[in-house]
């Protein structure tokens, strides 16, 4: 059998029409029709027109009663089917409606037929669109009515429908397969409800997962961005440090004519070419999101000599202490190590000019520890402005894996600096 309640693609939406017969614990009303949807609805209704009206003419012709169909009889047979159009949104008034014009043709004495295709199409609709508590009434009523007729002395032949030639002469054979009928209806209008309502179920679940994976998007955008801002803070604010610091010093030195423009220059020059290569490489990455981290400038612990390097060229006096079996890290975790050496040497520069450095990493079996101690600011240290996320950077960088950073002041140091991040078996 059809799905007279079928509403495929209906999303559910506020309708500011109040339907009194409508299931407060059922779904919320449709929006506004899809095309397919409003294509079924003209479809019902011109199934069900031509059902009544036909199925009247034929048993009309075959009793030789054409002769007593008027066109009143033609419109009022139309009424019942012409409401079907408004059956999703209106269930319970479209199911009294129908009822009402099938009983009212039926108890007039009019040509008898298949008057009653459009109340069940209703009754079905009702169950499926929120009235289920409207065909359930409908249903009990009409029962009763039967039940009723049962019990008269001498019931009229003509009092109540059947269900194939329109006249019923009431018995209890026929009013069980009526009431089978009637069930028989009702279940299938929730089995139809319930359909949707695992469809629409599947349709809120496959949005919240494509909603969930947009924000799994988003957040990894996000983590991108963050992650190249500190790229370029990295490998990019300690070069940048370098050559202010060390112009500073080539415009001191020049306007007391004292030696040491030339070298100073000469850093200026290669920090500036590191830095424009540095930046090229993130920009690249930025153009082509396939580019991997380990083609991005990397500043790691294993390149110690490195990470010093420019840092003795700003001018800072560093003593390298380590201690422990080196260990073999994982890449990210020497990643992380060389970043929090390079930016304290990078700070120190910045902040402090050029005071007496220690770095000191410390290699344990099961922690790797990195710390960068100064002295007190050099009078003569250039100092830059700037900066104050490089220290929440290291730390967020730490914590991701696990470790602990602290940075402040620490007898007998100036400032201090300390990484602790954890070296697990399946790292090494």
């Amino acid at each position: 059998m059809a799905d007279p309640g079928a509403d495929p693609g209906a999303d559910p939406g506020a309708d500011p029409g109040a339907d009194p017969g409508a299931d407060p614990n059922a779904a919320p009303r449709p929006g506004p029709r899809t095309p397919a949807e409003r294509a079924l609805d003209a479809l019902w209704v011109a199934v069900t027109a031509a059902i009544n009206v036909g199925g009247v003419i034929v048993v009309a012709v075959h009793n030789d009663a054409l002769g007593g169909l008027t066109p009143g009889i033609v419109l009022w047979l139309l009424t019942a089917p012409v409401l079907l159009w408004w059956r999703r949104h209106s269930p319970s008034l479209v199911l009294a409606g129908c009822a009402a014009v099938t009983w009212t043709y039926i108890f007039g004495g009019l040509p008898p037929g298949p008057v009653y295709t459009p109340m069940i199409v209703a009754l079905v609709g009702a169950v499926v669109h929120r009235a289920r508590a409207a065909a359930y009434l409908l249903v009990i009523v009409t029962l009763a009515g039967h039940v009723g007729a049962l019990l008269l002395p001498a019931p009229p032949s003509s009092v109540l429908p059947d269900l194939l030639s329109g006249v019923v002469a009431p018995s209890l054979a026929r009013l069980g397969a009526l009431a089978a009928w009637l069930l028989f209806l009702l279940a299938l209008g929730e089995l139809i409800r319930h359909r949707h309502a695992l469809n629409e179920e599947r349709r809120r679940r496959l949005a919240a997962s494509l909603e969930a994976h947009a924000d799994q998007l988003r957040r990894e955008a996000a983590e991108e961005r963050l992650e190249l801002a500190r790229e370029l803070h990295d490998v990019v604010g300690h070069h940048l440090s370098v050559i202010n610091i060390q112009a500073s010093a080539g415009l001191h030195l020049h306007a007391n004519q004292r030696p040491g423009v030339e070298e100073a220059l000469r850093v200026v020059q290669e920090a500036s070419g590191r830095a424009l290569t540095d930046v090229q490489a993130l920009l690249d990455a930025l153009r082509d999101p396939t580019r991997t981290a380990s083609r991005l400038p990397s500043p790691s612990l294993s390149d110690l000599d490195g990470l010093l390097a420019s840092a003795h060229g700003g001018g800072l006096d560093i003593e390298v202490e380590v201690t422990g079996e080196p260990l073999r890290l994982p890449a990210t975790h020497d990643l992380v190590a060389g970043r929090v050496v390079l930016e304290s040497l990078t700070n120190v520069l910045r902040h402090a000019g050029h005071p007496k450095t220690w770095v000191r990493i410390d290699y344990h079996p099961k922690r790797l520890s990195v710390r960068v101690d100064n002295l007190a600011p050099t009078i003569d240290g250039a100092r830059t402005s700037g900066g104050g996320r490089g220290i929440a950077g290291m730390r967020a960088r730490v914590e991701t894996y696990g470790g602990i950073l602290t940075a402040g002041p620490a007898e007998p140091f100036a400032w201090s600096v300390q990484a602790t991040i954890p070296v697990l078996k399946e790292h090494r």
